[in-house]
């Protein structure tokens, strides 16, 4: 008497890694898309937190941190300037924040430009996610006016400053 095998075949297991492989193909953009998504979320609420404590700084000084009319940024080609006191955003840190944000992107581009960028001239300022948003259009509030790659939070009169 024979007694009959348990287990699968080899037509069972490739079925199921084929239907396995169909699956993850279908799964993967998608979970890249939702990467970025949260990537501009993060951006979203770091535009919002500098906000808040740009006004704060400016009810207790009554300007703006200023960097001479100049753009300072996280990024090599503005002047790769930190994310503490000395930062991009000078005297901001620690008083009012923490420690300044830097692009969720910032750590694994080579882009020397990608990033947080600040200018200000004490009356008015501008900080821009400059190059960084992966959707720019997905954030109507925070598009900037004057590059539509980049998101921005500004004063009336730095509008149409662009680096």
């Amino acid at each position: 008497m024979s007694r009959p095998s348990s287990g699968f075949t080899l037509i069972e297991m490739l079925l199921v890694v084929s239907i396995l492989a169909l699956l993850a193909g279908i799964l993967v953009p998608s979970l890249d898309d939702s990467s970025s998504y949260a990537r501009d979320a993060i951006r979203t609420a770091d535009l919002r937190r500098v906000k808040a404590a740009l006004a704060t700084y400016k009810a207790r000084f009554g300007r703006y941190p200023d960097t001479g009319g100049n753009w300072w940024g996280e990024a090599p080609d503005f002047g790769s300037r930190g994310y503490g006191p000395a930062g991009y955003i000078p005297g901001l840190v620690p008083g009012y924040m923490k420690a300044l944000p830097a692009d969720p992107l910032r750590a694994s581009t080579t882009s020397p430009s990608l990033g947080y960028v600040y200018r200000s001239d004490g009356v008015d300022y501008k900080l821009l996610a400059w190059q960084s948003p992966e959707d720019p259009s997905s954030s109507s509030t925070f598009a900037d006016p004057a590059d539509p790659s980049s998101w921005s939070i500004h004063t009336p009169g730095a509008r149409n400053w662009i680096p």
